[in-house]
C-alpha cells in the first residue's frame, strides 16, 4: 500500500544532512533551465537531459549520501533518448493542458516516471520509457496527484519567500517521487510475475 504521507516523510528523512548539497544542486539546475528558457526556447533541448541527471543527483544523495554534481550532467550522455523523452512528453502535457487543465494534470502524472525510468535504463528509447510510465502509473495517478498535494503549502509559502524555499522544496519533492517510483515499481514487478 502506497501511502504519500510515508513517502514525503521518507525523504525528508533521506535529505537530512544533506540539504545544503541538495539546494546547490536544485540552483545549478534552475539556472542552467531558467538560462536555456531564455533564448528563445532552447529549454526543450535540455529539459530530457537535466531531468535525468537531476534524478540521478538526487539518488546519489538518496542511496549513497553523496552530493555528486556530475550527476546533474549525466543525462547528456545518452542525449538522443532522453531529448525525445523530454520533448514528446512536454508536447503531450501541453496539449493536454490546452484542452483543458484536468487533462493536462491527467496526462502529466501518467507519465510523470518517464525520467526515473530513463535514468535507470540507460539506451532505452523515450518512446519506450513514456510508454512504461504509462503502464505502471495504471491505478497510481490519483495517489501521485495526492503526493503533489502535499507539497501545495510549501509552495505558496515559497511564494513569500520570492522562491527562495523552492531550492530547499525541490530536491525534498524530488525524492518523494523517486520514493513513489519504487514503491510502484516494485508493484509493477509483483504484478508481471
Amino acid at each position: 500500500m502506497i501511502e504519500t504521507k510515508v513517502i514525503k516523510s521518507t525523504a525528508r528523512g533521506k535529505i537530512s544532512g544533506f540539504a545544503g548539497s541538495a539546494m546547490l544542486g536544485t540552483l545549478i539546475m534552475m539556472l542552467i533551465m531558467g538560462a536555456a528558457g531564455s533564448l528563445y526556447g532552447l529549454a526543450l533541448l535540455v529539459v530530457g537531459p537535466m531531468n535525468v541527471g537531476y534524478v540521478l543527483f538526487c539518488r546519489k544523495i538518496m542511496d549513497e549520501k553523496v552530493a555528486d554534481y556530475n550527476q546533474l550532467f549525466a543525462g547528456f550522455s545518452d542525449y538522443v533518448n532522453n531529448l525525445v523523452a523530454g520533448l514528446v512528453y512536454t508536447l503531450i502535457v501541453a496539449l493536454g493542458f490546452i484542452l483543458l487543465i484536468v487533462p493536462g494534470i491527467w496526462l502529466a502524472c501518467g507519465l510523470s516516471l518517464t525520467f526515473m525510468i530513463m535514468s535507470e535504463n540507460k539506451g532505452m528509447s523515450g518512446i519506450d520509457a513514456l510508454r512504461m510510465s504509462w503502464a505502471m502509473m495504471q491505478g497510481y495517478k490519483w495517489k501521485y496527484f495526492c503526493l503533489n498535494l502535499r507539497f501545495i503549502g510549501w509552495a505558496l509559502l515559497s511564494i513569500l519567500t520570492l522562491g527562495i524555499l523552492t531550492l530547499w522544496i525541490q530536491p525534498w519533492m524530488q525524492m518523494s517521487f523517486i520514493e513513489f517510483y519504487r514503491q510502484v515499481s516494485d508493484e509493477y514487478c509483483k504484478e508481471d510475475k
